[in-house]
Parts: C-alpha cells; sequence; structure tokens
C-alpha cells in the first residue's frame, strides 16, 4: 500500500488558508466530517515528486485554547494521536504577513506540541503595499523552521511550497520555546507525565486546558490541578504574557514600516470607501440591497435563455425516444427518470449566476463590510453580531450554515442562530421560487427592471425579517439574557476576483448539487413515477405493454396509487388553494424542498406527456370549477408556505446533531410547518377573488 503524508493547513481565520488548499490540491479535494462531529472537512489530495499527500484545510483559530466549538476541532484533531485517518504528519502554519504576530503565536504553540511545521508567509505582496518589509531570514533564525513567502490567491510561489514540504524536519526533543519545563509547574508536569506518554509543553497544555478532550483525563487531571492550586486560566494568561514577549522582541528585529505617499494615499483611499459608502450608516444598507436587487434580476435575466434551450432539448430528446422501443421501460425512462435529469439540468443556471455572485462578494472582502453593517440591524433582534456569517451563508445552503454557527462562544446566541438559519432563503427554495414567480408573474420589464425579478428579492427579504422577528422573539420572551455581545473583527483588504478562486467553489457547489440533490431527486422521481403509474383498479393492475398509454390517453392518473394518496390529503390543504396534485409536491418536498419541482415534473409528464412543465401548469385547472390553480392567490400561497416551512430532513438532522438533542429540531419542525400552514392559509384567503 502506497505511503500517505498527511498535511494540516492552520491558521488565523481570513489568512488565505482555503486559497493555497485550492492551488495545492485544484479540483482534487472532497468533503467530509471530522469524527464524531458533523462540522465539515476539506480534504485535498496532490502528488509531488512520487510522494502522495493528504491535505487538510482546518476551521481558522487564534491559539489551541479554542474558545468556540469549530476551534475546538482543531485542537481536538492535534491531540487525538488514535485517530489516524485524521493525525497530521506535518502542519502548514499560514499567517497573513501584514500581521504576522498573532501567527507566530499559533506558530509557537503547534512547534511546541512537537509538530514538524512549515511557516508560510501569504500575501507578502499586500504588507509591502501597506509598508510593512520582513526580513525572512531573520525571522527564519528566530523561529527555527522553514519559512516561505507566497501570494495564495495568484499562485505565486505554490511550487516552493510542494518542494519544502517534504523537507520539514521535527523539532529536537524538548526544545520549548517559551517555558523552562525545570522551573515552571515542574512538580505538576511530572505528575501528568507519569500518567501520559506526552511531552513536558504538552503536559501543561492539558493542565491548562478548560476543555478535556478526552473523558478519561478527566478525573486525573483534575486530581492533579487540585493537589497543586492549579486554575488552567492562570497558565494559559501566564503562557500568552511570556510568549508575546518573545513574539514582540523578534517582531521588532525582522520586520520594519515604511509608508510612502502613494502607499499611504491608497490606503486612506480603502478607509474612505468604508467610511462614506460601504459601511456607512445610511450609504451601506442601500449600496447592499441595490446588488441585492441586481443579484435576483439577473438570476431571472440571464438565466432564461440557457433554461429555454435546456428545456427545448429535453423536450425535442423525449420526443424522438417516444417511438424508440415503445413499451413499459421506454416509460419508465421518459416518465420517471428523464424529468428528474431534466428538472436538475434546467435550474442550475439559476443556482450557477447566485452562487457566482455571491462568491465575488467573498473573494473580493466586500461580504465582510457586509457582516459589519449587518451586525447594527442584528442587535435589537437579540442575534449576535457573529450570526451574520451563518445567515449570509444559509443563501447557499443552510447546512453548512449551520455548522458554521460554530464559532460563536456563548451557546444561548449559537441556539438562537440555528433555530433562526432555516428561514433564509437557501438555494433549494429558487428552483420552486422561479417557478411559481414565473406561472403567476406577468413577464414585465421597465427597461432593464423585471417584475418577476422584484417579486424574488421580496422573498428573500421575507426569509431574513422572518428570521430576525423570530430571534426577537425568543430573544425577549424564550431564552432572555442580561449581557452585551460586541463583534469583534479584522476587515480585510480590497481584492480583485480571479477567475480559479470563483471557479473552484462555484464548480465544487455545483457538482454537489447535481450528485448529491440530483440522486435524491432522481429517487424521489422514480417513486414518484411508480405510485402514479400503478393503483388497485382492474384498468391500472394490467401489466401489458399499453398500460401506461392508457393513464395518458384517458388521464387515469387519480386512480393510480400516487392520485388515491392524493385525494386523502387534499381535504387539508384545500383551504390553502391546493389540489391533490400540489398536496403530491408537498409531501414529497418534506426530504428536500427542490424535490417539489421534480415531483410536479413527473406528475404532469405522466399525466399529459410532453416536458414543458411551466406551459402544462399554467394550463392546468380545478376539475369542479374549470378555473386555473396557478393564479396569484395560490401561488403567493404556495410561496409563503415554502417561505416558512421546515422541508429538508438533513437540515433537521443537522441541527440534532448541533444541539446535541431532538427537543429543539422537533419544536423547529413543528413551528415552521404550523406557521407555514397558516400564513399560507390566510394568504390565500385574502388574495381569492
Amino acid at each position: 500500500m502506497k505511503k500517505i503524508i498527511k498535511l494540516a493547513l492552520i491558521g488565523n481565520p481570513n489568512v488565505g488558508k482555503t486559497s493555497l488548499f485550492n492551488k495545492l490540491t485544484g479540483l482534487n479535494q472532497k468533503v467530509g466530517n471530522y469524527l464524531g462531529v458533523t462540522i465539515d472537512k476539506k480534504i485535498g489530495y496532490f502528488f509531488y515528486k512520487k510522494i502522495y499527500y493528504q491535505i487538510m484545510d482546518l476551521p481558522g483559530t487564534y491559539s489551541i485554547y479554542p474558545s468556540s466549538e469549530d476551534e475546538e476541532i482543531v485542537c481536538r484533531l492535534l491531540n487525538d494521536t488514535k485517530n489516524v485517518n485524521d493525525y497530521p504528519d506535518r502542519i502548514i502554519v499560514v499567517a497573513d504577513s501584514s500581521n504576522i504576530k498573532k501567527s507566530i503565536f499559533l506558530l509557537r504553540q503547534i512547534q511546541d506540541l512537537g509538530f514538524p511545521v512549515l511557516f508560510i508567509l501569504n500575501m507578502i505582496d499586500e504588507a509591502k503595499n501597506k509598508g510593512i518589509f520582513i526580513n525572512i531570514k531573520k525571522l527564519k533564525k528566530f523561529l527555527i523552521t522553514e519559512i516561505i513567502s507566497i501570494n495564495a490567491r495568484k499562485g505565486i510561489g505554490i511550487e516552493k511550497v510542494k518542494n519544502k514540504i517534504n523537507k520539514i524536519n521535527y523539532q529536537k526533543k524538548y526544545n520549548y520555546f517559551f517555558f523552562n519545563p525545570k522551573l515552571d509547574y515542574i512538580t505538576a508536569i511530572k505528575n501528568v507525565k507519569s500518567y501520559y506518554p506526552i511531552n513536558s509543553y504538552k503536559a501543561w497544555y492539558y493542565l491548562a486546558n478548560n476543555r478535556i478532550f478526552f473523558k478519561k483525563k478527566d478525573k486525573i487531571l483534575n486530581k492533579i490541578k487540585k493537589k497543586h492550586n492549579i486554575i488552567s486560566k492562570r497558565l494559559q494568561i501566564k503562557e500568552i504574557l511570556y510568549r508575546y514577549k518573545e513574539i514582540s522582541y523578534i517582531f521588532s528585529q525582522t520586520v520594519s514600516e515604511f509608508l510612502s505617499d502613494k502607499e499611504k494615499n491608497y490606503l486612506n483611499f480603502q478607509k474612505k470607501i468604508d467610511q462614506y459608502l460601504l459601511v456607512h450608516p445610511l450609504w451601506g444598507y442601500l449600496i447592499f440591497f441595490f446588488l441585492l436587487f441586481i443579484i435576483f434580476q439577473s438570476v431571472f435575466f440571464l438565466s432564461e435563455n440557457p433554461k429555454r434551450f435546456i428545456e427545448f432539448f429535453f423536450s425535442f430528446f423525449q420526443k424522438k425516444l417516444v417511438t424508440f422501443y415503445p413499451g413499459p421501460l421506454n416509460h419508465f425512462f421518459i416518465q420517471g427518470i428523464l424529468p428528474g435529469i431534466s428538472t436538475i439540468i434546467t435550474f442550475i443556471p439559476q443556482i450557477f449566476i447566485l452562487l457566482f455572485f455571491i462568491i465575488i462578494m467573498e473573494e473580493s472582502g466586500y461580504m465582510s463590510r457586509v457582516i459589519f453593517l449587518m451586525d447594527r440591524i442584528m442587535r435589537p433582534f437579540g442575534l449576535n453580531g457573529k450570526s451574520v456569517v451563518p445567515l449570509i451563508s444559509s443563501f447557499s445552503c443552510s447546512i453548512p450554515a449551520i455548522m458554521a454557527s460554530r464559532h460563536i462562544e456563548n451557546s444561548r446566541d449559537r441556539l438562537i442562530t440555528i433555530l433562526v438559519t432555516p428561514f433564509m432563503t437557501c438555494s433549494a427554495r429558487l428552483p420552486i421560487y422561479t417557478l411559481i414567480i414565473s406561472l403567476i408573474i406577468p413577464d414585465k420589464k421597465w427597461y432593464l427592471i423585471q417584475l418577476r425579478g422584484l417579486v424574488l428579492m421580496v422573498m428573500y427579504l421575507v426569509g431574513l425579517f422572518s428570521a430576525l422577528i423570530i430571534s426577537m422573539i425568543i430573544h425577549y420572551f424564550i431564552l432572555k439574557k442580561d449581557y452585551k455581545n460586541y463583534l469583534i473583527m479584522e476587515m480585510p483588504t480590497y481584492k480583485y476576483p480571479i477567475f480559479i478562486n470563483i471557479w473552484i467553489p462555484l464548480w465544487i457547489n455545483i457538482k454537489s448539487f447535481i450528485f448529491n440533490t440530483g440522486k435524491m431527486i432522481l429517487l424521489v422521481n422514480v417513486l414518484i413515477w411508480g405510485l402514479g403509474s400503478f393503483g388497485p383498479s382492474k384498468e391500472l393492475s394490467n401489466k401489458n405493454s399499453i398500460f401506461l398509454e392508457k393513464i395518458i390517453k384517458k388521464k387515469e392518473l387519480p386512480n393510480s396509487y400516487l392520485g388515491l394518496i392524493g385525494k386523502k390529503i387534499e381535504p387539508f390543504i384545500q383551504p390553502l388553494g391546493y389540489n391533490w396534485e400540489i398536496g403530491i409536491g408537498l409531501i414529497s418536498s418534506f426530504i428536500a424542498r427542490e424535490v417539489f419541482v421534480s415531483t410536479m415534473g413527473t406528475v404532469y409528464n405522466i399525466e399529459k406527456g410532453n416536458f414543458l412543465l411551466k406551459k402544462k401548469m399554467k394550463k392546468d385547472q380545478f376539475y369542479n370549477t374549470k378555473k386555473p390553480i396557478y393564479n396569484i392567490a395560490t401561488g403567493f400561497s404556495l410561496l409563503f408556505f415554502y417561505a416558512f416551512s421546515m422541508q429538508c430532513m438533513s437540515t433537521l438532522y443537522t441541527v440534532k446533531k448541533e444541539t446535541k438533542s431532538w427537543k429543539w429540531p422537533i419544536i423547529q419542525f413543528c413551528f415552521m410547518t404550523i406557521l407555514a400552514y397558516f400564513s399560507s392559509f390566510f394568504i390565500y384567503q385574502i388574495l381569492k377573488k
């Protein structure tokens, strides 16, 4: 078996770890889970000079003493030697060259743990633009480790990194950098070492750590702490003071700062953009909502032609297949498989456009300004400033957004964030919104402004304001607090988006939609086709080659198993303006919201044939009144049902894992379902004529 060298990318938040990870691995990466937790871990692979490397992109952390759950992931990984799949052989510490003090602090801790380390000074050119110059040769002597300067975003220095990785050597045994193990708490350290085969700093670390990662250590360490009157926080403070005393000296000897007039003017210009525009109390919000307006206009405007082409292609393909090898297998493929594939492909342009704009905002540094800006809005509603990250991440998907709440230190604020995050409009709602809006809203334009795009933006704002209102209710009436939170964050400099840095995360997200969500959509489609093609009646039980033709020609779908299920639930959903076919779509989408569109495609394809779902839905009428089903009242009722309902089993399971209890996901599911039902009921009753 070929040996794999395991690498871990570690660094402070926003130092460019992910950019380096993408440059080293390209598209050869996958998303998994850390042992025992739900948070994603990104693993990539690369081959260099006959050696195979596995590399992990770990969450950002400032120290090996965790203050949040995502930081705890890093610390757990560095201490769990039994985890053979993830425990790293070597570590790459990435630093922002403009701010190396905090990165040196983390580097020193990892060196003292005994890991071989490569120190990467990223964004070295940006540091020079700020007038910061680092003497790398001198710094290397002080830190006693290999140092490489790179620009990960531009791909500068990546080959040097690959070349140096294999040359990283282990530090000499007991070569500690901040304390003398012979003097500081020597007896307590010896006691710890008598129980565990670890070095002296790791023994200090066990004593100084408030969070014990492995339960077997609890009793032993608590006994030693009690015996020697050790308070963990004091040891941490002592370490911080010792280390920063050394780091300040290193910094004074290796870093010089000088700004030319041109550089000063450039930095002042960036500050003025922030101060007077992007984070301004008025203009900042107007600019942000204008950008949202542009994004949602683009989702309709730019995706229209690709969608039409895809629909035309599948319609043409279906017509050709109808005459080819007629029979049950042909109908199974045309009506069971093809509508699912069509649904997946049709909505890729819209998801692509939405994610493209979100990634550009992140890549340019604007998203950090949005987080800072939105913090002002969040506070009156009881949300932590750090809650902005999960909420904005929800525009892509609620699952990683809920996981992102791990960086919120306070458990109460974290719980509120988890509970309200599913109200934000994720990309799974986008196919439903665009389909329903295109059915009920006329295709009107005022110059470049599309009416449908405006309605789509309103639905996204409904999700945002719903999350804020529910958060305020929880804050003031359910989980009260008597303390204040503050958002402290480093504002990154503005950067020009680079194509490869946009393309890699975009491709990974689209691939995830196609292969993960796509599998679920296909499975549900096949199930819907089976239930819609067979039934208890004699006409449907004849298993000959023409039974499907009878279903289509005689429109006997209501007599199938699917129709019978739909008829059973129809009385419950009629007050919302829905017929039994919509009811089938609602039930199937409890697995995942986006399944609604593919289910409707399969249902209408079985009943009416052909592929143009939108046209068939527009023509559909109630059996008794012969009035159109998809009118303004029914359409908005559906939009608000999906805006408020919790229709994603994966999200519910993630909430359970994050809260470590079924209590909150059950409450969340029941509350959101009731809210969705009654809001849809009132909207339909008000709007119907």
